[in-house]
């Protein structure tokens, strides 16, 4: 007998709370998979720190935050770029599981807590994150879109995900961060803006996989 799968197939239909912070972050803090190399200027790469709150009617509603420490392609391509996914955390075990099982992304377990502007995300491997979000001024209409490119084995697996949300500037601070986990060096290397964009609501579709080539190795 085969188990049922804890997580829908996609299309996720998804919506809720969503903070995204980009960073300017030194391209030779990044460890990447040999498949991929980084887009970068001037030595440095764009990424990305996003905490999300995923809720009714979602299909999963769980919390999650992630560490995207570069732009990427694939290694040898003369154009195209995604994101990488250094870390993933996530509240719920379906979501892990459809995380890591669909998209090939390195999601873990964490417990988070929001009180007021605080987030504070608690993760099994040790790290300690607490960050204080205040947005402020007027809303706006923001489209989403979000691509990610992740190794599974000798090819590429692309996750994709569309929609838009309701937005505000947001002051971001990290007023808590302890970690060993050796993805999180490139974070400590790179300069994450004071502003950010919070989105309430937001909907968005994630899309199924889609194969992105072999991974070439360098």
């Amino acid at each position: 007998m085969v188990a049922e799968r804890p997580y829908p197939d996609p299309p996720w239909e998804t919506s809720g709370f969503a903070l995204g912070v980009p960073a300017a972050v030194p391209s030779a803090s990044v460890e990447l998979p040999s498949s991929l190399e980084p887009v970068a200027f001037g030595g440095r790469t764009l990424g990305q720190l996003l905490y999300v709150e995923y809720r009714p009617p979602s299909p999963l509603v769980y919390d999650e935050l992630v560490w995207m420490p570069s732009l990427v392609r694939p290694r040898g391509a003369a154009r195209g770029r995604s994101a990488f996914v250094a870390v993933m955390y996530v509240s719920t075990e379906a979501s892990l599981r459809g995380g890591r099982e669909l998209w090939r992304l390195p999601k873990s377990l964490a417990t988070f807590q929001r009180e007021g502007d605080r987030v504070r995300v608690r993760a099994e491997d040790g790290t300690r994150l607490e960050l204080r979000v205040t947005p402020f001024g007027p809303g706006f209409d923001a489209p989403l879109g979000a691509s990610t490119l992740q190794p599974d084995g000798d090819r590429l697996v692309r996750f994709r995900g569309r929609g838009s949300g309701r937005g505000r500037v947001a002051r971001v601070a990290v007023e808590r961060f302890e970690t060993t986990h050796p993805p999180w060096a490139s974070l400590e290397a790179a300069r994450l803006a004071p502003l950010g964009v919070a989105l309430s609501p937001f909907r968005s579709t994630m899309l199924a996989p889609a194969p992105a080539g072999r991974a070439a190795q360098a």
